[in-house]
């Protein structure tokens, strides 16, 4: 066994797919195959289910699972360790965040970090939640910044964020833009802009409705609130958002925001990293600076 077989075990997995594994690792199909088939006869267990249009890990490749992923992060602190980070003197730091996050909660974290540790070069992907879960099973990145509920055993989850949610329309709308308070039914009337339904803000918003017992007309949807902000104010549909993403536009009078009566629809956020007995210094640091942040709103 070793750690080429190992990556491409997770990769794999990961992808559902040998063709794809391959893809991603930039080495043939036939050279996975033959490498994880070697390692099946090493173990004598069959790691994978392989059927004619699917590919699923049998309990054996659960396990083995579980313990590369740990291998590879343990490398991945031993080497953040070593090149001086448990001094907070150099290296790099690699943060993934939807949208919202990145333009609401990322800034005054990451302004404080650069001020206290100016040598660590911190990076910041944006994505939707399943491709940033990917990133932090391989080590593309060590901290997520994202929406809640997140359920990954190999993973720790910490809530810091409860969000209101909030009706934004645009300040043209001959009806809702007279108004401060709104309710399921009246909302059920106008187009909504909502988003991807892979998302767990829009999960949110899916459940509000289904728990008032509205179908709401679903007039489009968008991947992130760059997107949905300018539709909402030129009059194309109303949106559900949490209040800090519109907050500058509703005081500039550029969209108008409603509060929805009998109803508090929330959403929670929060930070996920990898488990582990020992985090790096230079990530600690950085959790604790989230839960600064946090504690400093409430």
């Amino acid at each position: 066994m070793d750690l080429r077989q190992l990556e491409m075990v997770i990769a794999v997995a990961d992808n559902a797919s040998f063709t794809r594994a391959g893809q991603q690792l930039h080495v043939a199909q036939s050279a996975i195959s033959r490498k994880i088939r070697l390692l099946e006869d090493e173990l004598g267990e069959a790691l994978f289910k392989r059927g004619r249009k699917s590919i699923h890990l049998t309990p054996a490749g659960e396990t083995l699972l579980f313990y590369a992923r740990k291998v590879f992060q343990d490398l991945r602190n031993a080497s953040l360790e070593i090149s001086e980070l448990a001094h907070l003197e150099r290296g790099q730091l690699r943060i993934g965040a939807g949208m919202i996050a990145c333009m609401y909660i990322l800034p005054p974290v990451v302004e404080k970090f650069r001020a206290l540790y100016p040598r660590i070069n911190l990076q910041v992907a944006t994505g939707v939640t399943d491709v940033l879960l990917s990133k932090l099973r391989d080590n593309s990145i060590e901290l997520g910044v994202l929406t809640l509920p997140i359920r990954c055993p190999d993973l720790t989850v910490l809530p810091l964020w409860t969000e209101d949610m909030v009706v934004a329309t645009s300040v043209k709308h001959p009806i809702l833009a007279k108004k401060r308070w709104t309710n399921a039914e009246e909302l059920g009337k106008y187009p909504l802009i909502t988003f991807a339904k892979d998302t767990n803000t829009r999960a949110v918003v899916d459940n509000f409705f289904r728990e008032a017992g509205v179908t709401p007309r679903i007039g489009m949807e968008a991947e992130n609130v760059a997107i949905i902000k300018p539709l909402v104010k030129i009059d194309l549909g109303l949106t559900i958002i949490p209040y800090r993403a519109i907050a500058d536009e509703v005081k500039r009078k550029e969209l108008h925001c409603l509060r929805i009566r009998n109803h508090k629809v929330t959403r929670q956020v929060g930070i996920v990293f990898h488990k582990s007995d020992h985090l790096p210094k230079a990530l600690s640091e950085l959790i604790r600076l989230f839960r600064h942040q946090r504690d400093t709103e409430i």
